[in-house]
C-alpha cells in the first residue's frame, strides 16, 4: 500500500477559525462575566462557580439543537460539568469545585490516550468535527485518510499529545486552586485552558500538513523510481 497520506487534496485546505467562536464565548467569556457578576450582587462563591460552570454546556446543548447529535466529546463535557455541579452542590466546598475542572481536563488526557489502544483514537474524531464539520464531503475525505500508514501514525502521535498535555494542565489547575483566590482562579483557569487548546489546534494543524507533505513527497519519489 502506498505511504502517501491523500489520494487527492481536501475539498478545502484552510481551517475555519470562526468554529473556536463559541469556544471563546461559552468557554471562557461566560465563566468569567458569570462568576463576577454574581458575586457582585452578593451570590455566594459556591453558586457563582457552579453557575459560572454549566456555561460550557450551553455551548454543548447549542450543537446539539443545530445539528441534532452531540459529539463524542460533547457528550463527556456535559457528563462531568453535570456530575461536577451535582457533587460540588451537595459538598458545599468551594476549592471542590475549582479542583473539579482538573477531573474533567485530567479524564479526557487519560481518554486520549486510552483510546491509543482502540482501532481510531479519539483526535480522529475530534479533528474530523473541526475540518469537516456537517460538510458530508469533507467528512468522507477524512475518514478515507485512514486508509494510509503516515495518517495513521499522525492521528496516534497528536492524540497522544493532547492526552500529556491535558494531565499537565490537570495538575496545574489544581496547584491554582490550592494557591490562588476563586476569583483569581475563575479569570486565569479559562484563559489557560483556551490557550492551550489553541496551541494544540495549531500544532495538529502543522504537524498534520507536515505529515501530509512528508508523504506526498515520498509518493512523487516513488512514482520517479
Amino acid at each position: 500500500m502506498s505511504d502517501a497520506v491523500t489520494p487527492s487534496p481536501p475539498p478545502s485546505d484552510k481551517f475555519n477559525w470562526l468554529l473556536m467562536a463559541p469556544t471563546l464565548i461559552f468557554d471562557v467569556a461566560l465563566p468569567i462575566i458569570l462568576f463576577n457578576v454574581l458575586t457582585a450582587y452578593h451570590v455566594s462563591v459556591l453558586w457563582a462557580l457552579v453557575i459560572g460552570g454549566a456555561s460550557p454546556a450551553l455551548n454543548n446543548l447549542r450543537v446539539w439543537f443545530r445539528t441534532g447529535h452531540l459529539e463524542p466529546l460533547g457528550i463527556i463535557i456535559v457528563t462531568f460539568l453535570a456530575i461536577g455541579a451535582v457533587t460540588s452542590l451537595i459538598s458545599g466546598n468551594v476549592l471542590f469545585v475549582l479542583v473539579k475542572e482538573s477531573f474533567l481536563t485530567g479524564t479526557f488526557g487519560l481518554i486520549c490516550l486510552a483510546s491509543l489502544l482502540t482501532s481510531r483514537p479519539l483526535l480522529f474524531v475530534i479533528l474530523r468535527q473541526f475540518v469537516a464539520g456537517d460538510d458530508k464531503a469533507r467528512g468522507e475525505w477524512w475518514n478515507g485518510l485512514w486508509q494510509f500508514e503516515n495518517f495513521r501514525k499522525g492521528i496516534r502521535f497528536v492524540t497522544a499529545i493532547w492526552g500529556v498535555v491535558y494531565l499537565l494542565e490537570a495538575f496545574i489547575r489544581v496547584g491554582l486552586a490550592l494557591t490562588l483566590t476563586p476569583a483569581e482562579v475563575v479569570n486565569i483557569s479559562p484563559f489557560m485552558g483556551f490557550g492551550a487548546l489553541i496551541a494544540l489546534i495549531v500544532f495538529t494543524r502543522r504537524y498534520m500538513l507536515y505529515v501530509r507533505d512528508r508523504g506526498q513527497r515520498a509518493q512523487q519519489a516513488a512514482q520517479t523510481t
